[in-house]
């Protein structure tokens, strides 16, 4: 049987003939080291902070992981993934403070690449439901040493066991970890804020509620709005007294470092759906202009220059610019087809193709729910439908 010996911070193993002083670990967070005669012990270390208010799916995220884990026999292994202050770690310590406030489960934090019979164990020894949390995994333990925690991972514990790995690539995760519930039950990836998690946090934090809207609304052009982001902005606006704009100005926030994003393209002629050509697009709509072919060859009325602002933003993220805008197109030809719903071009003498380009001051409304960018010019309304995957398990959500 083995017995557990404290003195100070440092929590030793011994087994009955030893001096009894816990039959349990004692509920604290620790960390694992080892003595110079190559013995392994636990030193105890700072509990996390208990946070404030948890936006977004943390609780219920927390609640069905614990739920699971003590539900199931053996080992269970969690993996979050995504960027950094993608709000994968506040899951994690979050799932290790409720575990040990409700269910009295201790947590041992895995800072070195511990691997081979002896960390196995050393865990082994511990005959009580018991977190092991894997932080930034991938960057702690390297391709080869991932192979060898792979049998760690199996699900052969006595005594259950809860491995809690964190990374910030998945694509760094030895293959054999993919698609294999035994070793890892639940995949959740992190892709950057909800329009939900936003308001909530501003509507609770932001000084000047007038810029709630205006931040989710920017928030849609980044293809990855992480909780860093959103903390700074909103830090720096209530700071300064600064709109979403001018706030960014300085904070290391830019859109030109969102990189691109896959859109859905939807093109409408006068309210109704016509072919194009494309059907998606990549890029980022704030900056990039988008170019449109459909076939045809409409003859459009001599274009007359305007100035205009039906940017979302005040100020404009971009300025107003004298743009060239056809307020109709003549000699388009269009059939309504009942089989499909939408307009099909029908190819024009030339025998070519008319082409749109539309850009950001074409812009008339954002939905940040459906992260839709909507643009307008005459009798045409493009629409970009921002692709959102998520992930459960691995598997794309979206194909069910």
């Amino acid at each position: 049987m083995t017995n557990f010996i404290e003195m100070g911070n440092i929590v030793k193993f011994n087994d009955d003939s030893a001096s009894k002083v816990h039959k349990l670990l004692p509920v604290y967070n620790y960390i694992l080291q080892k003595d110079p005669f190559g013995g392994m012990f636990l030193e105890k270390i700072d509990s996390f902070p208990q946070p404030g208010k948890l936006y977004g799916d943390v609780l219920k995220n927390t609640d069905r992981i614990l739920r699971t884990f003590l539900d199931r026999k053996g080992s269970t292994g969690v993996m979050l993934s995504g960027e950094k202050g993608s709000g994968k770690t506040l899951l994690a310590k979050n799932i290790v403070i409720t575990a040990a406030q409700q269910f009295n489960i201790p947590a041992i934090i895995i800072n070195a690449a511990w691997a081979g019979d002896a960390f196995s164990k050393f865990l082994q020894d511990i005959h009580q439901p018991c977190i092991v949390m894997f932080d930034e995994f991938e960057k702690v333990y390297d391709r080869d040493s991932q192979q060898h925690i792979l049998t760690l991972l199996d699900g052969s514990f006595p005594s259950q066991k809860l491995f809690l790995l964190t990374t910030n690539d998945k694509w760094r995760i030895d293959e054999h970890m993919r698609n294999r519930p035994g070793r890892i039950f639940y995949m959740l990836d992190f892709d950057g804020l909800s329009a939900e998690f936003i308001r909530e946090y501003c509507e609770d934090n932001l000084k000047n509620q007038n810029h709630v809207q205006s931040i989710v609304t920017m928030s849609g052009f980044y293809n990855k709005f992480n909780f860093d982001m959103l903390k700074a902005l909103v830090e720096e606006m209530n700071r300064y007294g600064e709109t979403p704009q001018e706030a960014t100005r300085m904070l290391n926030t830019k859109i030109e470092y969102a990189g691109k994003t896959e859109h859905d393209v939807i093109l409408k002629y006068k309210g109704v759906e016509i072919e194009c050509q494309q059907s998606k697009w990549e890029g980022n709509p704030i900056m990039n202009r988008i170019d449109i072919w459909f076939e045809g060859s409409p003859t459009p009325k001599v274009a007359s220059n305007v100035s205009k602002n039906t940017n979302p933003f005040n100020p404009p993220l971009v300025p107003a610019v004298a743009v060239a805008t056809d307020d109709k197109f003549m000699g388009l030809s269009l059939n309504y087809n009942d089989s499909n719903g939408k307009y099909n071009i029908i190819k024009d003498d030339d025998d070519g193709y008319t082409e749109l380009n539309f850009g950001p001051e074409d812009i008339v409304s954002i939905d940040p729910v459906t992260k839709s960018t909507s643009y307008k010019q005459g009798d045409f309304e493009l629409i970009l439908k921002k692709v959102v995957t998520t992930h459960y398990n691995i598997w794309n959500s979206a194909a069910f």
